[in-house]
């Protein structure tokens, strides 16, 4: 008797701890797809654990035991089996569709399912009810919905591995304990005495559930992972903008100091060459510095681009169109044919059309620097939820990975001297913050780099 009040008393702990340790954490800020359904697991946590405390109770009092008592145990079990049914159902969809899958699945479809389970639960009532036992329900409902969660559980851990392999693993425990228990309470039945150990059942159901309960909370720890994670991110981008706030500033004034010097020489340039010009050897002396004086009119004019204020004219914009038109206006230049475009439909976005192109005319024009015969480039846009996706991605030289998180400081270039001022990038990242988007480069496994662009669709605009 005493092993069982025990026994009984920690089993019930454990799931009721478990409901309360999700609850307790605050995901409202994830955006791990888990997050939004971990309420599900904390209700069937909560009210299994009222469940088995019940049981205890008539373990220690069999008087209590009558048709509505156990009318009142089967409404728990059923219910708290209901929802371990709908968390492993949608975890599921998550793991294999991603994370904003439920978003993304048609309300008739949730509602489809749930009539579903809710109709299968029902029938297990009626027939446990008749009974006296609740054997269906723990087959029926119990069963597939312990399944359904350590599987899915299992499945999920591949995501969660970029943030720590370690809660990968306690993903993958408590997915598999999940299915043991799946089998122990599913399918075996309540009195089933272990032969070789001469155990009840309710040993194993009692362990599987508090190793559920360890490794379910050691990899609740992902959310304190992902908080971090976005924490930095944001650091480095408030950073960023500080940095380029004040190179603009700088940028202005060296920009207009350049300026006047620049316009004088050009044209005193151009009143030498009526004077002198006639000779080859002049001649070239004097288109060199022609050269040289238009090479730092550009720098200039780009530093004057990049310290410019903002704009904000915005309006509605089709991103698949700037595209287009910017993937036109470099038509003429050298490998521009290995140029291939993937535009899906997408939603107008609000925006400045033509610094917008700008942005992908910097972005094309690098990746054609980047590339040769042979290589490609790739721009692929999407739609997913409120944002809009542009993708390019080449199979050109690449950049290197201690300089990636360099590429939009200003100055910063890898090409050859007098081959790029190191603005072009900068520029890109005002413009795309202006339009609060995001700008982010990384390696491709093709060998080159992929630049990817998020810009807010139009009424999401802050």
């Amino acid at each position: 008797m005493v092993w069982n009040f025990i026994l009984y008393l920690l089993y019930g702990l454990a799931f009721f701890t478990l409901g309360v340790a999700i609850l307790s954490r605050d995901t409202r800020l994830s955006e791990l797809g888990i997050a939004r359904i971990l309420w599900l697991l904390a209700v069937f946590g909560i009210v299994h654990g009222f469940h088995e405390w019940l049981e205890l109770l008539e373990q220690l009092n069999p008087d209590v035991i009558s048709p509505a008592f156990f009318l009142l145990r089967l409404l728990l079990v059923s219910s708290s089996f209901l929802f371990l049914l709908y968390f492993g159902i949608f975890l599921n969809l998550i793991s294999l569709y991603g994370d904003h899958a439920l978003k993304t699945t048609p309300d008739i479809t949730k509602v489809i399912i749930g009539a579903a389970a809710l109709a299968l639960i029902l029938l297990a009532i009626f027939f446990d009810f008749g009974s006296g036992t609740d054997i269906n329900i723990r087959r029926m409902v119990g069963f597939p919905g312990g399944l359904l969660s350590g599987i899915g559980l299992i499945i999920y851990s591949r995501t969660v591995r970029t943030f720590s392999r370690k809660v990968a693993a306690n993903f993958i425990f408590a997915g598999g304990f999940m299915i043991c228990y799946a089998v122990f309470t599913g399918i075996i039945p309540s009195d089933y005495v272990i032969p070789a150990f001469n155990t009840k059942i309710i040993m194993l159901r009692g362990g599987s559930a508090f190793l559920i309960m360890f490794f379910t909370i050691k990899a609740l720890s992902v959310f304190s992972l992902e908080q971090r994670k976005l924490i930095d991110e944001q650091l480095q981008r408030f950073a960023q903008s500080e940095k380029l706030t004040s190179m603009g500033i700088l940028a202005a004034g060296i920009a207009h100091e350049i300026n006047n010097p620049l316009t004088n020489a050009s044209l005193n340039l151009e009143m030498l060459k009526d004077l002198v010009s006639g000779e080859e050897k002049v001649d070239k002396k004097l288109e060199s510095i022609d050269r040289n004086i238009l090479r730092a009119s550009t720098i200039a004019k780009e530093l004057l681009h990049f310290s410019r204020e903002k704009e904000t004219s915005f309006e509605p914009v089709n991103l698949n169109e700037v595209i287009r038109s910017s993937n036109n206006l470099i038509k003429n230049q050298r490998l521009s044919s290995i140029i291939h475009l993937q535009l899906n439909q997408v939603p107008d976005i609000m925006g400045i059309p033509h610094k917008l192109e700008e942005v992908f005319i910097n972005l094309l024009m690098n990746s054609i620097d980047a590339c040769e015969e042979g290589d490609f480039i790739e721009i692929e846009t999407s739609h997913h939820l409120n944002q809009v996706t542009a993708e390019i991605t080449d199979t050109g030289h690449g950049i290197q990975a201690d300089h990636i998180k360099q590429v939009f400081d200003p100055f910063f270039t890898n090409k050859g001297i007098g081959k790029g001022t190191g603005l072009g990038l900068s520029v890109c990242y005002n413009i795309v913050k202006q339009h609060h988007g995001d700008i982010s480069l990384v390696s491709s496994q093709h060998g080159g780099a992929v630049v990817t662009i998020t810009l807010p669709v139009a009424g999401n605009h802050e």
